[in-house]
């Protein structure tokens, strides 16, 4: 075996191999693949650290043959730490690591791990921390996270948890950063760190539609439950998935493994009902709750746990109301989005408007920005009455709006309803002195009108993943 830098012309094998060395291993099939697909684009992405395992046959006695299989591949990504005075800390982490399951249990998988750790020592790297498991991970040097101080974002502190390691590779390095049991870089009080994986990590959550569709390129494999994966529960109510019979149905009478039988049936949802509307419904639940747990919770709390924990299942993640701050404080998939939109909105000196012509297809006009907002749901921009677009927009008025921030590479699309203004209040609202040049008539100009836009849902794409809300 030979290990390497992984090479463009190996990425579609690499993520094949991913995806049989994960399949069924967490969870009924597996997205890891999609995470590397993703994360090499990623400023996170370490590509002095993107290593395959290739395979070699004896060749003539004098030197070894490549035959070109790879059977083993690692990536590693930055990451941080957040000391407990709120300082940030660069960190690293790894993973996917892959063996192809004909390879597993003979060595490899430690082989290729130990050679980039070693690497990634003598690239400076101080610190890794991860998720895995200990009764292997121990023979690369790892131990529980929580013997150097180092806590896991989703777990209490006082908590030690079994799947969290790390492993010091410069010595001193947790010192001199602030952190640890054993003195501080001041030689005064060491603070303790959390750590919360790297966002890249879950693009295919935050994208469900995109991974379907890449997931869709590759062979059909059987999904199913198997002992030891991670827990699962329905994308809708929250209930845990452990059996085939627990779960949903596809159209074609396939196992959907995203949904309960409660929730999904033949390729529908058997309630037409809000997010709020299931919260209520399962909060009637709670003693069924109670019994797994040591402490028992009222049904206040538990309402409360699942206002944090529902908008980030699947079904409510695509319709969550960025107008509602209740949802918005408490789900970081979407924080800062109604912000961003303002800043885009008022900041950015070009905004995109799309029509739609008499056959379907989408023209797309770049215009200076709006000159007037109401909140994030409403949006004025001055235009040419007789131009193609309005008379698009007449005819149709479907339309979206697009904000590019190509600095900061954040991209920001909003869905709803163009009308076309022509009353002599709403020119004068947003007339500017100067507009002369455009239209030489004046605010009465009859070549003058205004766009009035107006929001119904949108996306919108920072930090390498999007996400999806509504508008109401």
């Amino acid at each position: 075996m030979i290990i390497r830098l992984e090479e463009p012309k190996d990425y579609r094998e690499v993520e094949n191999l991913t995806r049989e060395a994960f399949w069924n291993v967490y969870r009924p099939g597996c997205t890891e693949h999609y995470v590397l697909n993703q994360y090499r684009t990623n400023p996170d992405f370490i590509p002095e650290l993107d290593f395959v395992m290739e395979r070699q046959r004896v060749g003539d006695g004098t030197s070894g043959i490549i035959d070109g299989r790879i059977i083993g591949h690692v990536m590693f990504s930055k990451a941080e730490l957040v000391l407990d005075n709120g300082e940030l800390v660069p960190s690293w982490t790894f993973g996917p690591i892959s063996i192809h399951p004909d390879y597993k249990r003979k060595g490899y998988g430690l082989q290729l791990l130990n050679y980039a750790l070693e690497k990634a020592r003598e690239m400076g790297i101080g610190f890794i921390c991860m998720e895995g498991n200990i009764d292997f991970y121990r023979h690369a040097g790892f131990d529980l996270a929580s013997k150097l101080n180092i806590h896991y974002h989703a777990e209490p502190r006082d908590t030690e948890v079994p799947y969290f390691l790390a492993q010091e590779l410069i010595p001193g390095w947790l010192r001199n950063n602030g952190i640890g049991a054993c003195g501080s870089k001041d030689g005064l009080h060491a603070q303790h760190a959390t750590y919360c994986p790297p966002k890249g990590y879950f693009v295919a959550d935050e994208n469900p539609e995109a991974f379907e569709a890449y997931e869709a390129t590759f062979p059909t494999k059987e999904k199913a439950f198997q002992e030891g994966q991670l827990p699962q529960f329905c994308q809708s109510c929250g209930m845990p998935l452990t059996r085939i019979e627990d779960c949903g149905t596809n159209a074609d009478g396939s196992t959907n493994f995203d949904y309960c039988q409660y929730c999904y049936k033949d390729g529908k949802f058997l309630q037409d009902c809000t997010m709020e509307e299931m919260i209520e419904h399962c909060a009637q639940f709670v003693g069924a709750v109670n019994e797994g747990l040591e402490n028992p919770i009222t049904k206040e709390e538990y309402i409360g746990m699942m206002k944090t924990y529902f908008p980030q299942l699947k079904r409510w993640r695509k319709t969550l109301d960025v107008s509602n701050d209740e949802v918005m404080n408490v789900n970081p998939v979407l924080a800062g989005v109604k912000e961003l939109i303002a800043q885009m909105a008022d900041k950015l000196p070009i905004a995109y408007i799309s029509s739609v012509d008499q056959e379907g297809f989408p023209w797309t006009k770049a215009m200076l920005k709006p000159r007037k907002r109401e909140g994030i749901k409403t949006f004025y921009f001055t235009t040419n009455t007789f131009s193609i677009r309005v008379a698009q927009y007449k005819a149709n008025p479907k339309a979206s709006i697009y904000f590019c921030d190509a600095k900061g590479f954040k991209g920001m699309m909003l869905r709803g309803t163009m009308e076309v203004l022509t009353d002599a209040a709403s020119k004068e609202m947003i007339w500017h002195d100067g507009d002369e040049q455009y239209y030489p008539g004046g605010v009465t100009d009859p070549n003058y009108c205004v766009l009035k836009f107006t929001a119904t849902d949108g996306r919108f794409y920072s930090d390498f993943y999007p996400r999806s809300f509504v508008i109401e």
